[in-house]
């Protein structure tokens, strides 16, 4: 990463370019480091597939034409650059191009992204963890929570030293599955305000005094491997044919809300 981060892989931010990245991160340890996948797979136990093989070379090109389109070019509009971004990698986080290694290579692919338009990502002020669960909870939202887990995070390229992806992050307060419970809990009771936690590192807030940021309480800690939430589905309805496209378990179907016309951004 720190090597990256002071002499990022030259390309145009399309396919080539992530493979690229896959390959420098984990060409000593995957002789198919680059390849695309021909498995399915799936974020742990939290009821949802990765985009079947089938699906990935089309979701690839839907992704990345739009990534290219020019939406980050013209963004002087920070809230703008924040939605496009969440938007983007939560697409790509259920596309799943790669068996391993997929959240390290969009780190740097989006960290280089930010850089190139004006912005940067301060990981020093992010929670993996909540990351982690937001991602992948954009395959539910579309991006919605994702974007404020990272809103605070998004700041001028000339205020995040260039070395920040390469620090360590911040101590989880939250676990992954407690940011998913809380996740679930936010989308079917509040799903118009802003996601928050009471560790969260907030703009206006000294970054050495995070507890006078506190919004809520930190739900409980879980038992051990507890069971994940279920949604509320009486509000889903379904966008895509599971054969061909995205697909739930569980027999849950896709959201109303969106961020695009279409459906979900997956």
């Amino acid at each position: 990463m720190a090597e990256l981060a002071a002499n990022p892989i030259d390309g145009h931010f399309d396919f080539a370019h992530l493979q690229a990245i896959h390959r420098h991160l984990l060409g000593d340890l995957y002789e198919w480091a680059g390849e695309i996948r021909t498995i399915d797979t799936a974020p742990g136990d939290l009821g949802i597939l990765h985009d079947p093989p089938a699906a990935i070379p089309g979701e690839l090109d839907r992704v990345f034409t739009d990534i290219n389109s020019g939406v980050y070019v013209n963004h002087h509009s920070h809230e703008a650059f924040v939605q496009d971004l969440a938007g983007h990698w939560g697409d790509l986080t259920s596309v799943h191009p790669f068996v391993d290694g997929n959240s390290r290579t969009q780190r740097v692919f989006f960290d280089q992204l930010a850089r190139d338009v004006g912005w940067a990502i301060e990981w020093r002020e992010l929670s993996a963890d909540a990351v982690q669960a937001a991602r992948n909870f954009a395959y539910i939202d579309g991006g919605t929570i994702l974007a404020d887990v990272l809103r605070p995070a998004i700041k001028p390229v000339t205020e995040v030293p260039m070395d920040s992806i390469a620090t360590a992050p911040r101590e989880n307060v939250m676990t992954f599955p407690a940011h998913w419970q809380a996740m679930i809990e936010h989308y079917d009771t509040m799903p118009e305000q802003t996601y928050t936690w009471a560790s969260q590192i907030k703009p206006e807030a000294p970054q050495h005094d995070p507890q006078t940021t506190e919004i809520r309480p930190a739900p409980k800690p879980a038992a051990p491997e507890p069971e994940l939430a279920d949604l509320d589905t009486t509000k889903f309805h379904t966008h895509w044919s599971p054969e061909v496209d995205h697909q739930l378990m569980n027999s849950r179907t896709i959201p109303q809300h969106s961020s695009r016309p279409e459906g979900p951004r997956l």
